[in-house]
Formats: structure tokens, sequence, C-alpha cells
């Protein structure tokens, strides 16, 4: 089965798919097209740009980029479910299909009782994290995580973290599922309030960003630009130490993750067992 997901750059998000979906899915997953089957697992990945061929299996998977889906991909798709419920809504699906993202599967793989040894951290969006931030953050007294780090590295820290302030969305998927308060926060234009709402309503959380300055890796090289940046960077350190010692930092009720948990796991023990049965099919056919 062909695993459809992002791979231009690293990204824990798009990493979560060769970290979770071995440990759920029974049948062997390749990094190459040419399978019939294809899953579309952890990602914002519902647009026109879906594989030409094959079945696509959805199973998580949120829209939030470019166009929907074309109606030659929704004729071969199996939506098994959504990340949430404004997904559901663009696909057109029954809204019950709106679960929730397969990110939250860490909450069945992980030490839920980790030695906890970093009071806060900051887990930046990877379209802009850089070594100009994390010096920032350490002069704030808050540890980075890189997004882009090996994603054990990445889960281990968050599950070290009394608290996380995060502008990845898959690092509050990740702190959701440790039990890890975390904190929302735009750094830059790139971040898509919408696809925080599609997965958060699936848990019944809502989400209220704050703000932070965006920091680029590299100034504007005049009197001007250095200027600008020295404010912004003195406003992010101090904005991103008051974060930390005294906003309020949220996590959803644990029974609805915990039901939330359920049917994403039913869902992969009949999605498994469809599987078995389709390829019993193919070899009693030979």
């Amino acid at each position: 089965m062909y695993l459809y997901r992002y791979r231009k750059r690293p990204n824990f998000g798009d990493e979560l798919n060769d970290y979770l979906w071995p440990r759920f899915i029974r049948a062997p997953l390749e990094p190459e097209p040419g399978s019939e089957d294809v899953l579309v697992g952890i990602g914002t990945l519902l647009n026109e740009r879906l594989p030409e061929q094959g079945t696509l299996h959805i199973l998580g998977t949120g829209y939030g980029y470019g166009a929907p889906p074309t109606p030659d991909a929704m004729r071969r798709a199996k939506i098994h479910f959504v990340r949430g419920p404004l997904t559901a809504k663009t696909l057109g699906v029954d809204p019950s299909l709106a679960i929730s993202d397969p990110g939250i599967l860490l909450n069945r793989t992980e030490d839920l009782n980790q030695k906890k040894d970093i009071d806060c951290a900051f887990m930046p969006h990877h379209g802009l994290c850089h070594d100009r931030m994390k010096a920032l953050c350490e002069d704030a007294g808050v540890h980075f995580i890189h997004p882009e780090a090996p994603c054990e590295n990445v889960i281990d820290q968050i599950g070290r973290s009394h608290k996380l302030i995060c502008s990845a969305m898959h690092g509050a998927i990740a702190a959701e599922a440790l039990r890890v308060p975390w904190l929302p926060v735009i750094t830059s234009p790139e971040i898509v309030p919408d696809k925080w709402k599609d997965w958060a309503s699936s848990l019944g959380i809502e989400v209220s960003f704050r703000k932070l300055p965006t920091i680029w890796p590299t100034p504007d090289p005049t009197l001007r630009g250095y200027a600008a940046a020295k404010i912004k960077s003195t406003m992010f350190t101090r904005t991103l130490n008051r974060m930390a010692r005294t906003f309020t930092f949220q996590l959803g009720p644990d029974n609805v993750l915990e039901n939330r948990l359920l049917k994403t796991e039913e869902k992969i023990r009949i999605f498994n067992y469809m599987q078995k049965n389709d390829l019993a099919g193919v070899q009693k056919q030979k």
C-alpha cells in the first residue's frame, strides 16, 4: 500500500505518518506510488493534488490548502474518517466521520507518565523556524523544539514538558494526546486557523490564538531593518517569557479524547479487517 504524505522537507506532522501507521496498519506501507491501494493519512492532503490512480483510503486526513478533491478522486475514495467537521462539510460526507486527527494515537504509543524536566517549551510552525528564533527562545527561558527534528525526539521533548506554546498544529495535537497543556500562537501568515479549528472541533475544543512577532531568519540589511528587527526580537522574547509564566494553557477533557481514540481504533480495526479479506480474495482467485 502506497503511503501518500508530504515528503519535500521533514516536518513533525508529516513524519508522524511513518512513526504511527506501522504501529496500527497491518498492510505493508510503501513510500513510492505503484500500489492499487493508497493510504492518505496524517496531514492537510485533501485537495486537487491527490494521486490520480488507485483506491484512496482516507484515514483522518484534513482539508485546508488548495481546491477540494476532484470528482474523480472522490469516486475513488473510501472515506473511513476525516480530521474534523470542517473537512467533512467540505467533502459533503457524514458528520459522524469527523472523528479526529490520527496524531492523537500518540496517547496509545507513548509513556504518559514520563518524567517532566522541561518547564515550558515552544514549537514553531515548520515554515518559520531557524537558529535566530531558537536563540530568542533561550533568551526567554523557554525550551525550543525544532519541528524538523527526528519524530522520536520531538515526541520525547513534548512529553517531558509541563506545558507547550506552539504555532505548529501537530505540536498541539501531540501535546493533547500526551496530556501536556498547550497554548496556540500565530507567528507568521503561514498559519491557517481553519486547520486548527477543524481538528480542535472534533474534540470539542475552542482555539483562541495569541500573537508573537514574526521573526525572519535574517533582518533586512539596512539600518532601519536592523532597528526594526531588534525591536521585534525584544518584543518576542518578552512576550514569550510572559506567556510561559502567566498565561493560561488549555487541555481538552480526558473523556472526550478517550471517546475519539476508541472511534479511531475501531475504524482502523475495520480497515485492517477489510484489507485482510481483500488480500485473501485476491490470493484465492490466483
